[in-house]
Formats: structure tokens, sequence, C-alpha cells
């Protein structure tokens, strides 16, 4: 080889050289860009799951809120239906003397529907009053 070939040579492999370099900076920017990018989404994607979590926690919040409201109010719908029972029970007493109200509370009622009797028909009742 003579010395002006290998001189080209060394040239073009410098070029080479420098052109490898040139690409290697590209690459090197474009994936620092691309790990800044990341990192951004990382930390969006945090920001959202921190503010989902905080959603799903303020809705078990109310749920547990709401469940203590509706045990309150069906414990105060019991007191309140006890005290009306026990306050008709009274009213019976003083009303009907002879009726003894404790045997009330053993006495099982039903929802009895007779389907003898059509809506237009009055039903016989034996305690009733029979009109002339």
């Amino acid at each position: 080889m003579c010395s002006t070939e290998a001189t080209n040579k060394v040239k073009e492999l410098k070029k080479r050289l420098e052109e490898t370099k040139m690409e290697l900076r590209t690459s090197r920017s474009l994936t620092d860009e691309l790990r800044g990018q990341l990192a951004e989404s990382s930390s969006t994607i945090d920001t959202f799951e921190a503010k989902a979590r905080h959603h799903l926690e303020i809705e078990a919040a109310k749920v547990v809120a709401v469940d203590e409201q509706k045990d309150k109010i069906l414990k105060f719908g019991r007191k309140l239906a006890s005290d009306s029972y026990n306050l008709c029970l009274k009213k019976m007493a003083k009303a009907f003397l002879e009726i003894d109200t404790e045997v009330l509370d053993h006495i099982e009622v039903s929802d009895f529907k007779s389907e003898d009797f059509e809506d237009d028909e009055v039903s016989e009742d034996p305690a009733a009053p029979i009109d002339p």
C-alpha cells in the first residue's frame, strides 16, 4: 500500500469515527430526552394514582357515614314504633279496663285476605251488629 492510500484510508476512518461519534451523541441526547419524558410520565401516573386512592378513600368514608346514618335512623324508627305501640297499649288499657294488654304481646297477627269475597261484597263478621 502506498502512503497516499494509507493517508486516504486514515482520513476515511477518521471521518467515519467522527460520524459515529456524532450519531452516538445524537442517540445519547435522544435517550436523555426519553428518560426525562419517562420521569414526567411516571410522576403524572403517581399523581393520578394518589388522586384515585384519595377519591376511593373519600367514597369509602361516605359509605361508612351513610351506613352509620342508616343505623341511627333504623334504631330511631324502632324506638318510635316501640314507643307508639306502648302508648297504644296504655290508651287501650284506659279505654277498655277489662282487656288484659299483657296478652296482646303473645297474639300473632297475620294479614288475612279472603278470596271467597269479591271487593264489592260485604263479609259478615260474627261480632258485627246485625241491621234489621
